[in-house]
């Protein structure tokens, strides 16, 4: 800050006192906030009333040689003043908050108490600065610049002598007034291009932080669908392996019971040969289920609910069971076409050699969070407690598993001769 250059006139004698730098605040525009924390603390605490007592002490040794010995005990009225306004300020900021009307008006008050203090004691300048901190605690809007302006004022007043100072060089105070200004609104200035650079920072780091979760959700898609194609190529390959050893295994040894000539073969040859062919058959279907089972067919680029009918269609055909499909509830689009696919083919599967139904109803309906999926048979039933307590599922267990590895439910409602109703609950 400049120094004001004593000049002795006749009456009066500028000190030439400077007042310390105002420091930047920070804010967004016009609602700044002054630093939080211990140091927050520090400026707003204990610094006013320290300034206030290194003003008021330096002023009372400098009194005799400036020239207003008269004035200086006087001047420690409004400066206890100030002090005690600014407890009433601070409580008061603390319910209200910045900007309200009344906080405004007893801030003003304590500007022009400061000024009487200037007036008295000119080197109560150094106390003035305060106002650089209290703007942005007690005041909001346009009226923070202002009061930098009002304080900016104060200090000059002080630097140039007080009044007897300002009527002695009045070009020396406008001088200072106007460095005073500058140099607030400077650092205001600053202030303001610190704060627009740190949003603009935190507006990237958000972005960043926005691109790192897309990135993750993309990489976790990326293993989600990598793994579903593992697991369904290594259900290819196991199908196909099947299909060419055990199935075609299985029909050789039924074309070779069956080549066996029957009039050379006694009546209990001719029923173990029966027995055995029944055994390799049923083991050809067993086969054959799993090979459908491990290699449904494929629904990419496929309404999974027409490809769903037409599974259930050619499965009715096929073990000429009356089978119905109603899917005019079902959400779309269907959520883990490939887990219900599976799970239907096993219940039809058990439906037709388990429970010998004579009618089988699918139905697929859409709650909220989930689609259910509902299948229900006519056929002999069974005690679910008892299957599961002697390792007996008819394919429950691995159901049960495909829909949990989902994070879904299934339920099992059956008893001896009631048939059996499955439901599936599957999260969208």
């Amino acid at each position: 800050m400049p120094v004001a250059i004593p000049r002795p006139t006749a009456g009066a004698r500028p000190t030439g006192l400077a007042a310390p730098l105002p420091i930047p605040v920070r804010g967004t525009g016009s609602e700044a906030t002054i630093p939080t924390g211990p140091l927050g603390r520090l400026l707003t605490v204990w610094l006013p009333p320290l300034l206030a007592a290194v003003s008021w002490t330096v002023g009372l040794l400098a009194s005799d040689a400036l020239g207003f010995r008269h004035l200086i005990l006087w001047a420690l009225v409004p400066t206890l003043a100030t002090l005690l306004l600014r407890v009433v300020l601070t409580r008061r900021a603390r319910v209200r908050g910045a900007g309200e009307s009344g906080l405004v008006a007893l801030f003003a008050v304590h500007q022009a108490l400061l000024v009487l203090t200037v007036a008295l004691n000119p080197l109560a300048c150094i106390y003035a600065f305060v106002g650089y901190l209290d703007a942005p605690r007690f005041l909001a809007g346009r009226a923070i610049p202002v009061s930098v302006g009002v304080t900016a004022l104060i200090c000059a007043f002080g630097q140039t002598g007080g009044t007897a100072g300002v009527a002695a060089a009045p070009a020396l105070f406008v001088m200072l007034v106007l460095v005073n200004v500058l140099l607030s609104l400077g650092m205001m200035h600053l202030d303001k291009e610190r704060e627009r650079e740190m949003l603009t920072r935190e507006a990237a780091v958000r972005e960043l932080t926005e691109a790192y979760r897309e990135n993750s959700a993309l990489h976790e898609e990326l293993v989600r669908r990598a793994r579903e194609r593992g697991v369904a190529e290594e259900r290819t390959r196991l199908a196909r392996e099947i299909h060419d050893t055990v199935a075609q295994g299985l029909v050789g040894v039924i074309r070779q019971l069956e080549a066996v000539p029957q009039e050379c073969l006694d009546d209990s040859a001719r029923r173990r040969m029966r027995t055995a062919e029944e055994a390799a058959r049923e083991s050809l279907v067993d086969a054959r289920r799993a090979v459908e089972a491990l290699a449904p067919q494929q629904l990419e680029g496929e309404d999974p609910l027409e490809s769903l009918a037409e599974l259930v269609a050619r499965w009715s055909r096929t073990h000429r069971i009356v089978a119905t499909f109603d899917a005019d509830a079902a959400p779309s689009p269907l959520p883990h076409p490939h887990a219900v696919v599976r799970v239907t083919q096993e219940a039809m599967a058990n439906a037709a050699r388990h429970a010998r139904a004579g009618a089988l109803e699918i139905v697929l309906e859409g709650e909220p969070d989930a689609l259910v999926l509902r299948i229900r048979d006519d056929g002999r039933g069974f005690d679910p407690a008892e299957a599961a307590a002697h390792g007996r599922g008819h394919g429950i267990p691995g159901m049960r598993s495909r829909i949990r590895e989902i994070g879904g439910t299934l339920d099992v409602d059956s008893a001896p001769g009631e048939g059996t109703l499955l439901t599936a609950r599957i999260p969208r």
